[in-house]
């Protein structure tokens, strides 16, 4: 399977841009496109989906938890992320008590999201591994 860095670097090969001009359409730094295409940092939840819609592919494809991508991914446009996020633990049968202690997420993961703050993606994957669905089911771009 790829790691993000990788699946960036093919995604900015493969539709023959430059870094420069990526950041320039998502509105980043171009170290902070060479930073994440090194793995030096984590990308955030926002940024994740302006790729995703820039490349026209899911963010399990993106993130390289699949190796092929779904033909015609259509996302659909996110809810607010807090709320979806407690939709989805609800429809789930889950709570946040427990995902804190099934997993590695600090209760502060959750305040800072129910104020606004946007989520890391490498986060999002393990409450989406635990929970068993898709990045793009949890933050509500799929059915």
């Amino acid at each position: 399977m790829a790691t993000f860095p990788e699946r960036l670097t093919e995604l900015i090969a493969e539709k023959e841009i430059k870094s420069h001009e990526l950041a320039d359409v998502i509105g980043v730094n171009i170290t902070t496109i060479n930073d994440w295409k090194r793995g030096k940092y984590q990308v955030h939840l926002t940024n994740a989906i302006k790729l995703a819609d820039f490349f026209a592919c899911s963010l399990e494809y993106l993130m390289g938890r699949i190796e092929h991508d779904v033909k015609d991914f259509k996302p659909r446009a996110c809810p607010p992320f807090y709320s979806q996020f407690l939709a989805v633990l609800k429809q789930r049968d889950c709570t946040t008590y427990r995902l804190r202690k099934d997993t590695s997420i600090s209760g502060g993961h959750f305040d800072s999201w129910k104020t606004g703050n946007d989520p890391l993606v490498i986060t999002l994957i393990t409450i989406a591994e635990y929970l068993d669905i898709t990045l793009d089911y949890l933050i509500g771009r799929e059915d």
